[in-house]
């Protein structure tokens, strides 16, 4: 599985031509489906609209450099194929609007399956998010992993190990339960790390994985520290490990939602998915002696043998399990359109886990299929040049990419643009945002309502923003605002009101919600011969 990222391998020789007439070389460009909209901008409570559009695509949000260079007072220079930004950042909202967005975005972007599987537990993630699990059963009872224990093996190998590094297998391969699976090693052979895994990973065999745990922690004991370390490291909290080779201990647990997490940190390494891939592998190493040993491992894993009839094109890696406490067990990363699922079951049946597993993923994309046509088609190109803030490079690069000659960063991006915002987050849904005169309005954590397609707003900060002053008659339930020339009054649940006497019908009335006193905006509008206008969109939050 890739990374969750919008990054793109193959190269060509292609220009993009940016408005300050820069060339810049870029490579394939990538068709994705993602929301596009208007949206607002809050820091220190005060509220601004943004001049581009947030572009939301797999769950992450991204913002224009153009417009983040702008909040932060930065300056972009875009002489050069690299992008310099300058000054000091200091955090400067405009209110003045000519008009607020009235687009709407359905943001139908989570959803659940609820298929019947055979396994007792199952867990399935959509491009690494599992907060929002696509498919949940008993994902948090503690079960046995068996082999699947070998994911974290190979993690902590691959992180810590070098693959061309040549192993001297050790004695601890031997000392292995006899009714293991086995990759038939011996104390003495010598071949790469990478070899090694194979042997782990291909035919199941403990012996490897215990040679891979004495090479890469010293001993078996000192890596199976490792592995808890890094299960807790990753959130993996109702995991604990007792070996490297899953062989069964009434102590060696975990979940499928656990599971999921060291997956998921798995499949970052290119490394990890191309030997969980490989339905075959020949090799040939030495013995203690020198003589040369060859070996050919098959996967156990009959989803990426394509003489299988339960063979998955789409499936880019996965390992099995099995013990008789644990069952059949499988994890499986499947790839399928541009949406990346980890499929994770434990406690199966021998042939349905990988039936389980097509059909999950098949509904899961069919209903995500659906949903991608709520969004809009674009073409993207990821930015390979440089970028430097006050002359120090950005590290990060693989959340940056062009649409239209413009440059987009993730919100995570825009943190390292400026010391004084340590936090970014936007809100989940649109929000309504109000204006006054063109100048948007600020209500803090009281934000407007959309009542019957009318907006109504807090009462006590609209009023002062308008100059109006505001009494409250607790029993009449009415609402007074007042100035030198024009009285308003409105009775709570209501829809007559009076301006200067004069009885007005109101399109909605004014409301109490959760202790907060709510008017239509439009009737205040027409009342006052103020100009009042409302949108909504998304928000991002600056802290």
């Amino acid at each position: 599985m890739r990374q969750i990222h919008l990054i793109f391998v193959v190269l060509f020789t292609a220009f993009i031509v940016f408005s300050t007439g820069t060339t810049y070389a870029m490579t394939t460009p990538k068709t994705i489906q993602a929301y596009e909209e208007s949206y607002f901008i809050s820091y220190n409570n005060q509220v601004s609209l943004a001049q581009g559009k947030l572009i939301t695509y797999k769950k992450e949000a991204y913002l224009p450099l153009q417009d983040a260079a702008l909040l932060l007072g930065l300056t972009l220079d875009l002489s050069s194929e690299d992008i310099y930004l300058s000054s000091s950042p200091s955090v400067t909202l405009t209110k003045a609007v000519s008009s607020l967005p009235k687009d709407t975005v359905d943001f139908t972007d989570t959803f659940q399956i609820n298929p019947k599987i055979g396994a007792y537990s199952g867990f399935v993630i959509e491009d690494g998010k599992n907060d929002v699990p696509v498919f949940s059963k008993n994902a948090n009872q503690r079960l046995y992993p068996s082999s699947t224990t070998k994911i974290m093996t190979a993690l902590l190998a691959i992180k810590h190990g070098n693959l061309n590094e040549v192993v001297t297998i050790g004695p601890s391969s031997k000392g292995i339960p006899a009714d293991s699976s086995i990759a038939g090693i011996k104390p003495g052979d010598k071949m790469t790390l990478e070899q090694l895994l194979y042997a782990m990973m291909l035919p199941s065999g403990n012996d490897a994985a215990a040679a891979v745990a004495e090479h890469i922690g010293g001993s078996e004991q000192q890596f199976v520290q490792m592995m808890n370390a890094q299960a807790k490291e990753l959130g993996a909290t109702n995991t604990s490990f007792t070996n490297p080779h899953g062989y069964h201990h009434p102590n060696l647990y975990t979940t499928a939602s656990d599971l999921a997490l060291i997956a998921k940190d798995a499949a970052k390494y290119p490394a990890f998915l191309k030997i969980a891939s490989t339905p075959a592998y020949s090799t040939s190493y030495r013995n203690k002696s020198g003589q040369t040993i060859t070996k050919t491992w098959t996967n156990t894993n009959q989803l990426v043998q394509a003489t299988s009839p339960f063979y998955l094109p789409s499936a880019q890696a996965g390992k099995t399990g099995y013990t008789s406490h644990s069952g059949h067990n499988l994890v499986s990363f499947v790839t399928m359109g541009d949406h990346n699922y980890i499929v994770v079951l434990l406690r199966g049946e021998k042939n349905q886990r990988y039936i389980d597993t097509k059909n999950l993923v098949n509904t899961a994309y069919a209903k995500r299929v659906q949903l991608n046509h709520k969004k809009t088609t674009m073409n993207v190109l990821p930015f390979k040049n440089k970028i430097y803030v006050n002359n120090d490079e950005l590290q990060t690069h693989g959340d940056i990419f062009t649409k239209d000659g413009q440059i987009f960063i993730s919100t995570d991006i825009f943190k390292e643009l400026s010391p004084g915002i340590t936090n970014v987050k936007v809100s989940d849904t649109q929000t309504p945002q109000a204006s006054l005169n063109h100048e948007l309005l600020s209500f803090g954590q009281d934000t407007p309502i959309i009542q019957n397609g009318r907006m109504l707003v807090p009462v006590r900060p609209f009023f002062e923003k308008a100059g109006l002053d505001l009494n409250w008659d607790q029993n009449t339930q009415t609402v007074e605002a007042h100035s030198s020339n024009t009285v308003i009054q409105m009775k709570i649940n209501s829809k007559n009101g009076t301006v200067n006497g004069h009885n007005v019908a109101l399109d909605v009335p004014a409301t109490i919600q959760n202790g907060r006193t709510l008017v239509p905006i439009r009737f205040i509008s027409e009342a006052t011969g103020f100009t009042v206008d409302w949108g909504r969109g998304r928000t991002l939050y600056l802290y």
